[in-house]
């Protein structure tokens, strides 16, 4: 009978290949369900740091543009959206006074800036552009006195998060008004 007791206890002790298998499986999936949960993540952040970087970069171009027409000593505005916006200025002040040109065209959707001498990149996928004026006569002569700039960005990726290379079909919509404040010294 002694023999029969242990036969019996050495089968109990050990897991069998069937427990061993379903272990297995039921760890697979956990592990497949938390690799999903952090790529689903990563998605997120990479949309978020697209949709920041596309602001941060618009906010501060548009910014700077506005900066230059409002304190520019001339402003003229040509064209329109759908043909492309040419924007010239005085600028004035000690830094860097000067002629600065802004122009866009909706066949390569970029806007560049340039002066006497050189063409800088503004913003590339500029999918909408529209320029808004309010003009006033002043002594007899009609000027600008405001200037709003209605942007649709392409969303462009960042590489902060790895973003480079997503889906870049969806945009970005960006205002910003100002009014301009003649320097007639």
């Amino acid at each position: 009978m002694k023999n029969m007791h242990r036969i019996r206890s050495n089968r109990s002790a050990g897991f069998t290949l069937l427990e061993i298998m379903i272990a297995t499986t039921i760890a697979m999936v956990l592990l497949f369900g938390a690799l999903y949960s952090t790529s689903e993540t990563l998605t997120v952040v990479r949309e978020g740091d697209m949709v920041i970087h596309t602001n941060v970069h618009a906010r501060r171009a548009l910014d700077r543009i506005l900066k230059d027409f409002r304190y520019s000593s001339t402003l003229a505005v040509s064209g329109d959206s759908l043909n492309g916006w040419d924007v010239t200025t005085t600028t004035t002040g000690t830094l860097d006074p000067g002629l600065l040109t802004y122009s866009w065209n909706p066949i390569d959707r970029i806007l560049t800036v340039a002066d006497d001498s050189t063409s800088e990149t503004v913003l590339e996928d500029l999918r909408v552009f529209n320029i808004v004026t309010q003009t006033a006569s002043i002594n007899g002569i009609t000027v600008i006195t405001r200037i709003k700039l209605e942007w649709v960005l392409g969303l462009t990726a960042g590489a902060e998060a790895g973003a480079v290379g997503m889906d870049t079909e969806r945009t970005f919509e960006l205002a910003g008004a100002t009014w301009i404040r003649r320097n007639d010294t």
